[in-house]
């Protein structure tokens, strides 16, 4: 990142008149953020700074409910969430590709059949629907007990005496 000169009051005055029109009351940040991405950048590579865009930005308005005013780092990392792809909207293929190309190209004279209902999906063969389910994989370590000792029930009373009886006092010596 190069060093940029401090902003001066008119140089935010001259940045807040460029995001003047853009803001409208209401209008939500990220999206905001997400549509002016490009002007912002813009913006940085010329002779502005993030803290100098954060400060016209505060000066505006322009910042969440919260108030608090913009600083470098805050904006940065903000346009940065704003930029990722949001859930549920991942890379799909446009429906002209998922289209066979047989019936995009049509001999001459053709007529195209677009008022037929939509054909139903292929019932799953029998083998499909019989196939086995497995559960999901788990790193755990299942523990095991330990095999049960063929202890005689005298080990066993000896072991619960000393392990349960109040000790003996011992003989002074």
């Amino acid at each position: 990142m190069s060093l940029k000169r401090r902003p001066t009051e008119a140089d935010i005055e001259a940045l807040a008149e460029i995001f003047r029109p853009l803001w409208r009351q209401g209008d939500i940040m990220r999206p905001w953020l997400r549509q002016h991405h490009e002007l912002l950048r813009s913006l940085v590579h010329g002779d502005s700074s993030w803290a100098a865009i954060g400060a016209a930005l505060t000066k505006l308005g322009i910042t969440y409910r919260t108030g608090t005013p913009w600083t470098d780092k805050r904006l940065r990392s903000e346009l940065s969430r704003a930029l990722m792809p949001l859930k549920g909207y991942r890379q799909r293929r446009p429906k002209s590709e998922a289209l066979p190309t047989a019936q995009t190209a049509m001999p001459p004279g053709a007529v195209a059949q677009t008022d037929l209902p939509p054909t139903p999906p292929p019932a799953p063969s029998p083998a499909v629907a019989a196939a086995p389910r497995f559960k999901p994989a788990s790193f755990r370590i299942q523990e095991t007990s330990p095999a049960p000792s063929e202890s005689t029930p005298a080990d066993i009373a000896r072991s619960h005496r000393q392990t349960f009886s109040p000790s003996e006092p011992k003989e002074p010596s």
